[in-house]
């Protein structure tokens, strides 16, 4: 097994979207950056829901899709391998020839952490009558 884990970053970008001088809401998408670097494409998303079963059970798993949901539209022909070993994720991009070793914890606690921050995010847009959507939005 590799000695070192990757740099790994889970974050939220919450950003301002107007679809006409009336209506604007809060858009808040989950960024992965692993070694400072995303391990998708401009215009991918992460399908948080898949994220979250990977991190409960190994197998192949599309945690990165077109922005229209499916992921074989961006070239996502196969998912990512994930392989459990203790508190360590191997991820395996099959369609890029590309492994990473993860840390488990950092992963949840930075879901965890993200959660909590969309709640806050939440309560303060509904404050000024602003809708949030995206990730968190059924919390």
């Amino acid at each position: 097994m590799k000695e070192s884990l990757e740099n790994l970053s889970v974050e939220l970008k919450v950003f301002a979207v107007l679809s006409d001088p009336d209506t604007i809401w809060m858009q808040g998408d989950l960024e992965i950056l692993i070694n400072g670097e995303r391990p998708y494409k401009d215009g991918e998303i992460i399908d948080s829901y898949i994220l979250q079963e990977s991190l409960m059970k190994d197998g192949e798993h599309f945690i990165f899709s077109c922005c229209c949901g499916i992921p074989e539209c961006s070239g996502w022909i196969k998912g990512i391998k994930v392989t459990h070993l203790q508190n360590i994720v191997k991820w395996e991009d099959l369609n890029n020839d590309r492994t990473w070793y993860l840390e488990k914890n950092k992963i949840e606690q930075d879901l965890k952490d993200i959660n909590e921050e969309v709640q806050l995010f939440k309560k303060y847009f509904a404050n000024k009558e602003i809708e949030y959507v995206g990730f968190g939005y059924n919390l």
